[in-house]
């Protein structure tokens, strides 16, 4: 098991024990206003953005992302937005499918963000012959 899925199932224990209360999604309340949203976009619109803003920020600190945490953030919301409507209750929780793709989608930003900054600094080293952290 990697690093992320031991992080994955430790916060999602912590907040399922309730451990962790500051940061909680009750999961049933998240469900019942996902099947709301579904029905009627403006119904409940609001507080599900709320929940799902806590869910990534809870899951962008816990896992320390190097990542533009508001870039982040605004492309986990379109990206919720598109699979809102794949969400299936009877094939898992809601926390845990918003979950996997949060954690996907932030480390596939995480990948871009890294190899963006080597091209850079591997560009800067060509053009100056010194290392960017050394200018």
């Amino acid at each position: 098991m990697c690093w992320i899925h031991c992080k994955v199932f430790l916060v999602q224990t912590l907040l399922l024990y309730g451990m962790v209360k500051k940061h909680y999604v009750d999961n049933k309340r998240f469900e019942k206003l996902i099947k709301a949203y579904l029905k009627d976009k403006k119904t409940n619109e609001e507080e599900l953005m709320s929940m799902f803003d806590k869910l990534i920020s809870n899951i962008i600190d816990s896992f320390g992302f190097n990542v533009d945490k508001d870039d982040a953030k605004q492309e986990c919301f379109v990206l919720i937005l598109k699979t809102l409507k794949n969400f299936n209750p009877q094939k898992g929780k809601a926390f845990n499918f918003f979950t996997t793709i949060i954690l996907n989608n932030l480390k596939l930003l995480y990948t871009k963000n890294k190899k963006y900054n080597e091209k850079i600094s591997n560009y800067i080293e060509k053009v100056t012959g010194q290392h960017p952290s050394s200018l």
